[in-house]
């Protein structure tokens, strides 16, 4: 039994999912660092919070149902979707597994699994909007189009519906050979597998399609291998040949509806052939700085594309020169007053004037990857003092350690606070510490790395092993500056600290030894009233 018990405790800490045992009226008993990961609070933080207050409000009367299922009896589980609150005010995405464990008739507590979907979550939402913007576009679009996998039909525009003389709702889904002429099907099924296999369009090839009233109407087709709803498909665009001069017509108005659209478009378009730039709408002049389509037209397309993505630019200019959709990816461009903005662009091949050319679709995430890199500093970052976290401090050691250097490790509890925070208040407490940090950084920043890992305490990473005279020197000089009055409500408080020392690699060459005798030094100095304790093994 305490094997077992062991071996729970070990998958429960080391468990990449979040997990946590809840009391029956919800309050946190323990909890694993994944979980703390995931909501980025610290241990003890969460164990102070109930569970419905990381719990989003909209989601929180579905879960509480669940419970309720669940302490009736009538279920022994469950699992759902739910939003929880982030530490920093954040929505995260979780699929949270709930299971309560009881004894007889007994209900004893509440097991607990939360999973980080919120990647997943944020990719389903680009694709649905991505989806969005093809159907929008498509249904807008005078010619009759439409996607098909081969066998079944997955869109259609109403242009296309109109054509075989149907509404949307029968065509799609509905076979494809269903519209061909019967003396075409062979042929039909040829060059769809070859368009498939290849991966090549076929363009402008005549062909022969009948409506659900069985009429032919000859027509002259484009084909494009396409992916949609992520499964390979095939675009079909359609042109009728039955009246030339009525679809010469039409072409002339699809053109001028398309350099609306284009011009309109919030979107930067460029159009380049052989690196030169022959077309800019108003928001590519805009997002590049231009004043006018003179600013850009004859320049080499690598004038405004940064030069560390200049190989990525190429890579998606050869898979676009071989008829291939070049994918939406991040890149930064170069606008005319040199400034850098980051873009997400994607590209496909297109004629222009009879030859081929690269049309270059962008838009400006300057904004939000200013967002994606806050967030991702807050990550590594303490909230309040704005020092490198616990998580960072860990990053840093492992990376020191792989670097094989040698390297000090200070290891120091502040003592003071306490009182503080019982007196004045938890807001006065965190003023302390801000000045208790900026006295710190004041005396390490420029010899060493300092990190709050969590309440009172605090790491300093120092380059080299120092010796022990070395040590007593800083240490003096921290304590000085500690030492200094802070005046809370016209009252003085002073704060010291206790430090314990480790050197790399004498006394550990992995992070969870460092970090073990770093602390049984700084509690043996706490124990024996010494300023400092450099571990001894």
């Amino acid at each position: 039994m305490e094997n077992f018990i062991e071996q729970f405790e070990q998958a429960f800490y080391h468990s990449t999912i979040g997990m946590a045992i809840l009391t029956i009226d919800g309050q946190w008993l323990k909890v694993n660092p994944a979980l703390s990961k995931i909501t980025g609070y610290e241990e003890e933080e969460l164990l102070s919070l109930r569970y419905r207050d990381l719990i989003h409000s909209d989601d929180l009367d579905e879960e509480l149902h669940q419970i309720h299922e669940l302490l009736q009896g009538t279920k022994h589980s469950y699992e759902m979707e739910i939003r929880c609150i982030h530490k920093n005010g954040s929505i995260i995405w979780a699929l949270h597994s709930v299971s309560i464990v009881r004894k007889g008739d007994q209900s004893l507590f509440f097991l607990s699994q939360i999973q980080d979907i919120t990647n997943r979550k944020r990719l389903e939402l680009e694709l649905y909007e991505s989806e969005e913007r093809f159907r929008s576009l498509f249904n807008q679009m005078p010619d009759p189009i439409i996607v098909h996998d081969g066998h079944v039909v997955m869109f259609a525009n109403p242009s296309a519906a109109n054509l075989v003389e149907t509404t949307l709702d029968d065509i799609i889904g509905n076979s494809i050979i269903q519209y061909v002429d019967p003396d075409y099907i062979e042929f039909a099924q040829k060059i769809i597998t070859e368009i498939l296999e290849k991966n090549q369009p076929l363009h402008d090839f005549d062909f022969r399609i009948q409506s659900t009233t069985g009429e032919k109407k000859d027509a002259i087709l484009s084909a494009i291998p396409f992916t949609y709803k992520n499964k390979k498909a095939i675009m079909v665009s359609y042109r009728d040949i039955t009246e030339r001069k009525k679809v010469e017509m039409a072409l002339k108005e699809s053109e001028e509806r398309y350099r609306l659209l284009v011009e309109n478009s919030p979107l930067g378009i460029l159009l380049h052939q052989h690196r030169t730039i022959h077309f800019a709408n108003s928001t590519a002049l805009r997002l590049l700085g231009a004043k006018n389509l003179n600013d850009l037209i004859g320049k080499n397309i690598y004038d405004i594309i940064h030069p560390e993505y200049q190989s990525i630019a190429s890579k998606r200019d050869e898979s676009i020169e071989k008829g291939e959709y070049a994918p939406t990816k991040y890149e930064k461009f170069i606008r005319l007053d040199g400034k850098a903005i980051d873009v997400e662009v994607n590209g496909i091949p297109i004629q222009s004037n009879g030859a081929s050319a690269v049309q270059i679709v962008f838009w400006d995430v300057t904004e939000k990857k200013k967002e994606a890199d806050l967030v991702q500093y807050r990550a590594y970052h303490d909230t309040l003092t704005d020092l490198p976290n616990r998580l960072k401090f860990q990053i840093d050691l492992n990376e020191e350690i792989k670097n094989n250097t040698s390297f000090t490790i200070m290891y120091l509890d502040t003592h003071g606070l306490k009182p503080v925070n019982d007196t004045y208040g938890h807001q006065a407490g965190d003023t302390v510490l801000i000045k208790v940090t900026s006295r710190l950084s004041g005396v390490l920043d420029t010899i060493g790395k300092v990190y709050r890992i969590g309440g009172d305490e605090f790491a300093v990473i120092l380059p080299e092993r120092k010796n022990e005279e070395e040590v007593k020197n800083l240490i003096d000089k921290i304590i000085l500056v500690m030492k200094q009055p802070i005046y809370i409500s016209n009252s003085i408080v002073e704060i010291t600290a206790s430090f314990g020392i480790v050197f790399s690699p004498e006394h550990g060459n992995d992070v969870e030894s460092l970090l073990r005798n770093a602390d049984s030094a700084m509690y043996m100095a706490k124990k024996t009233n010494k300023l400092y304790t450099i571990y001894e093994g």
